[in-house]
């Protein structure tokens, strides 16, 4: 047996958005990709995916576009460049999960991008 329920009209609308009109789920760009907060996240991102150990020993550069989604907290997937041991820089993809109240950031996923 399955059951179905339809939601009124602006349901769905309701429940992506907080009490502030705050669209919550959808990916916006970040305005100010020069903003100290997000160089420093993608500085931490670097370093966080070298401290797990990966070998790379990546030196970050700058974080060059990114977009933010509001969930319980903060994701930001940025576009880093940085690059490894022998000076050869490369473009990254990073999502970082930072939750600010309580002044944290996690690391959810950080991989190389292929260039053409």
């Amino acid at each position: 047996m399955s059951s179905h329920v339809e939601a009124a009209p602006g349901q769905n609308e309701a429940m992506f958005q907080d009490k502030k009109g705050i669209e919550v789920g959808q990916w916006k760009p970040i305005e100010d990709i020069k903003d100290p907060y997000v160089q420093e996240m993608g500085r931490f991102a670097v370093m966080e995916h070298d401290d797990m150990r990966t070998g790379e020993n990546l030196k970050f550069i700058c974080v060059q576009s990114g977009e933010k989604q509001v969930v319980e907290g903060m994701n930001y997937r940025l576009l880093i460049k940085a690059s490894n041991h022998l000076g050869i820089s490369s473009l990254y993809m990073a999502v970082v999960y930072d939750k600010p109240w309580e002044k944290t950031w996690k690391l959810i996923e950080f991989v190389p991008l292929l260039m053409n």
